[in-house]
């Protein structure tokens, strides 16, 4: 059997407690850049400027399937909006898809809306939702491009945030901040903990730092800017299309930008296993795409799991009472959390900080467990009816389609 050591135990001991500080002091930068950045950009209006023909017309692309209570409000609200040229271009998978009817309605009560229905998609694309999407880019009529998923609830003031910052010349790009709108109940409030404590921690201080970080859900950008990086489609081959174009694009030379207002996804009935189901798909894609940042640094500076190993290697270091500092540690990052959730919020909370504090610590409790179950089958992916088998680098290829059994 092999023992090291004392003076070699030692230098293990002191390696490991060094990188326990390094990802520690990475950790408390990204905070303090956070709670900078949402202070500093969200809900600020000096980029807008005024309603005229100047802003170039943007084409909105609403992918859709299925009917959800919420969906006639979030459909709604976009055709409300008030900008000088806009179309809206929905789309749905097959001519049976319900929202149909939905869109139609709509057309009929705001006439004077450009819209446009495309149904099914383009084959060859794996992804679900840039197949849905693929006869309304190529459709598009207006050089920039807005992508607006199905949960999003729209406003004038977003839609002239986005285009006002996309003006600039080495502006490809703007994408919103995924957010919640206000809704009751244990698993909508896990859900705002979520979206305004644990996602921003990096996410805006990425941006901050320009890097590419972004999501899918809410993003305009330059059409002539996406050709240049082979299209829309070309990203299809991945379920994590949002990751690979952003990517290009940012290698390209070109800014992205965080958008003044964060993305209000408007859903009902939110649940634990629903949340629970999407971190674990989301952390898998990250595995896949990320093997080094996911699998290994995102687990590490988890709050939980960053407590406990920088809580020991102050103690190697500094002798500071291991169970003081996790306390403390977790202390403040919960009250950090409940600031920053204040900014991000914009607003008044439908919750008491009790009841934050509960959800917090049930959400912190939670994260290590979904990374367990991430790691588990990290190469496998459900979403929806299909299933997914990803490979390191992101290429990916469909295993099952319940969907068509059923229709079988």
């Amino acid at each position: 059997m092999f023992f090291l050591d004392p003076q070699s135990l030692d230098y293990v001991l002191f390696f490991l407690a060094m990188v326990s500080i390094i990802f520690f002091a990475a950790f408390w930068l990204m905070t303090i850049l956070t709670l900078i950045g949402a202070k500093c950009v969200l809900y600020r209006k000096s980029d807008l400027i005024s309603f005229d023909e100047s802003l170039p017309g943007v084409s909105v692309i609403k992918p859709l399937m299925g009917v959800d209570p919420l969906l006639e409000e979030n459909l709604e609200s976009h055709f409300t909006m008030k900008y000088p040229n806009f179309e809206l271009l929905f789309c749905v998978p097959d001519d049976q898809d319900p929202a149909i009817n939905l869109v139609q309605r709509l057309q009929e009560k705001y006439p004077n809306v450009d819209t446009h229905l495309f149904v099914g998609g383009k084959e060859g694309i794996i992804n679900p939702m840039v197949f849905n999407m693929a006869p309304a880019y190529e459709n598009a009529k207006y050089p920039n491009i807005w992508i607006s998923t199905s949960r999003i609830k729209a406003s004038s003031d977003i839609i002239l945030d986005l285009a006002c910052k996309l003006k600039k010349p080495n502006v490809a790009l703007v994408h919103q901040m995924p957010f919640v709108t206000d809704q009751t109940g244990f698993a909508a409030t896990l859900e705002k903990v979520y979206f305004g404590c644990a996602l921003p921690r990096f996410y805006i201080a990425l941006n901050q730092l320009n890097q590419a970080c972004c999501t899918g859900m809410s993003y305009m950008f330059k059409k002539s800017v996406m050709e240049e990086v082979n299209g829309l489609l070309y990203y299809g081959k991945y379920l994590a299309e949002d990751f690979f174009l952003t990517q290009a694009i940012h290698d390209k030379g070109y800014k992205l930008v965080v958008s003044a207002f964060p993305a209000q996804q408007n859903v009902a009935s939110p649940s634990v296993k629903a949340f629970k189901d999407r971190m674990v798909r989301w952390i898998r894609l990250r595995i896949n795409m990320m093997p080094i940042v996911s699998g290994v640094v995102e687990p590490l500076t988890d709050v939980i799991i960053l407590s406990l190993h920088t809580s020991w290697a102050f103690y190697h270091f500094l002798g500071i009472n291991p169970y003081y500092f996790f306390i403390c540690h977790i202390i403040l990052n919960c009250v950090l959390d409940y600031i920053n959730l204040r900014n991000i919020q914009g607003g008044p909370l439908l919750f008491s900080k009790f009841q934050f504090i509960f959800v917090w610590l049930f959400r912190e409790l939670l994260s290590p467990l979904t990374f367990l179950e991430a790691f588990i089958k990290p190469r496998t992916i459900s979403w929806g009816t299909r299933t997914y088998q990803v490979r390191l680098g992101g290429d990916t290829s469909l295993v099952r389609d319940e969907s068509k059994k059923c229709k079988s």
